[in-house]
């Protein structure tokens, strides 16, 4: 997804390039929809896709992985409970997924993780935790969503989940864990 920003001049700004993009109403040879196709095919050329290097894959169960990440430079971090989509090349082609983040968000080595569950109809998750090697480098899509951890932190907090349900609450409670943060948490699994 292509994000335009205006500098407090006015002009507008790509966020994945550091070029400005000057729209002066004199010269409007492009119009907004070419100006966007011009902007994400410079932004591929210029290989600013972000990637990360699989740094770890620690078995949780037979059938289920943590999948520990570096970002790259261009990592802007994420809220805890936010999900990324992580892209790998299998065989030529580019397999996109969503994954909830599962990393503290205040972890100071840079370090992202995902935690993945094999399963018997999914050829990327089955990929992820049985074909990945670390080394290897995935693509990686900006931190989305809304189900984050409020902050302040109310005096008392109740999660519901169920299945892989828990895996966006697992980076939540690790913030607060690392935040030494004080509140009444309960959860209920199932």
């Amino acid at each position: 997804r292509l994000h335009l920003s205006r500098d407090r001049r006015g002009f507008l700004r790509h966020s994945g390039l550091d070029v400005l993009v000057l729209v002066l109403p004199a010269l409007q040879p492009l119009r907004t929809m070419q100006l966007i196709a011009l902007l994400r095919l410079l932004d591929k050329r210029l290989g600013r896709t972000l990637r990360g290097r699989i740094v770890a894959i620690t078995p949780e169960t037979r059938d289920a992985a943590t999948i520990t990440i570096r970002p790259g430079r261009d990592w802007q971090g994420h809220a805890p409970g936010q999900y990324i989509r992580v892209g790998v090349d299998v065989d030529g082609v580019r397999h996109w997924r969503a994954y909830s983040l599962t990393s503290d968000t205040s972890a100071r080595d840079g370090l992202i993780s995902i935690t993945v569950k094999a399963m018997p109809e999914g050829f990327l998750s089955s990929h992820l935790v049985n074909g990945l090697q670390p080394g290897t480098v995935v693509r990686l899509a900006a931190p989305r969503g809304e189900f984050v951890l409020p902050d302040p932190l109310p005096a008392k907090v109740l999660f519901v989940t169920a299945g892989s349900g828990l895996t966006p609450i697992i980076s939540m409670l690790r913030t607060v864990r690392h935040r030494e943060q004080h509140t009444d948490i309960r959860l209920i699994h199932s």
